[in-house]
């Protein structure tokens, strides 16, 4: 997921340089990945805004440099926006041809605000075989973290992120998820999205865009740490919601799916 190095020193008073890269890594775009989201963690299944938002958590070349004070940071990214393959044994390199950009706001310890835009070239798979397609992002984001006693935290996410191809109508997609972890234990999640897809998205035949939606609730109940993991099994309830124009193909427009799952994860980061 990455292989990058940081290089960081004080420029003037509380303003410090930071420089950030390697052969793969992040680009200064869209929220925190949701891998690594505290609002976001409990749940294994990747939110349905993805493309949207933070896709770009796994890219193959990133160069970024940055200032930041003690409430504010901002960045700028070189990096190759193509989508990876499916095979994640290997490094699929390309030309660093993809730019963004992103500024970060803590107006205060609890909240995180950012906004950011960028240019992927050659990012998604062109449709029947076509020409790799560019993509234009822009994302804004912000979260709120609550402590409520020692290792109990609230933690939540709202999300927008567009999409515009070039020749197509831009497409949306937006975000909510919270959830609240007792004694590092105990966690219940949800999530809610809309999100814009094209008829290649649900693959069918017809170049409409669909509106669609999912809630998603669950539980994660966390155990003793062993060797420093912190192992945890969970259990998650969905609604995927489309429109009258897709109920016959999907069977109704509410379509409900159920989840078992068991993590794994470090001792430090267990909510």
């Amino acid at each position: 997921m990455e292989l990058a190095a940081t290089y960081d020193r004080p420029l003037a008073g509380d303003v410090r340089l930071q420089v950030y890269g390697g052969p793969v890594g992040e680009p200064a775009l869209g929220p925190t990945a949701f891998p690594h989201r505290i609002s976001a963690m409990p749940s294994p299944l990747a939110p349905i805004s993805h493309h949207w938002l933070d896709s770009t958590h796994i890219t193959y070349g990133v160069i970024t440099g940055g200032v930041y004070g003690k409430r504010w940071k901002a960045e700028a990214s070189v990096f190759n926006g193509r989508e990876p393959d499916e095979n994640r044994t290997n490094f699929d390199f390309g030309a660093l041809d993809s730019w963004s950009g992103r500024m970060w706001f803590l107006p205060t310890a609890r909240w995180a605000l950012q906004v950011s835009a960028g240019h992927l070239t050659e990012a998604e798979a062109g449709h029947d075989g076509g020409p790799r397609v560019d993509v234009n992002r822009v994302t804004a984001s912000m979260t709120h973290h609550r402590k409520l006693r020692p290792g109990s935290i609230w933690a939540s996410t709202v999300g927008w992120g567009r999409n515009q191809d070039p020749g197509n109508d831009a497409t949306n997609a937006l975000l909510a998820e919270t959830n609240v972890t007792l004694d590092e234990r105990d966690t219940w999640f949800g999530r809610f999205e809309l999100s814009q897809k094209s008829g290649h998205d649900v693959a069918i035949e017809r170049h409409d865009l669909f509106t669609v939606a999912k809630l998603q609730a669950g539980y994660t109940r966390y155990f003793s740490a062993w060797n420093s993991l912190k192992p945890g099994v969970g259990a998650g309830l969905s609604a995927g919601i489309v429109p009258d124009s897709l109920k016959s193909l999907y069977g109704s427009r509410v379509n409900f799916g159920f989840g078992i799952f068991v993590t794994l994860r470090p001792a430090e980061s267990g909510m």
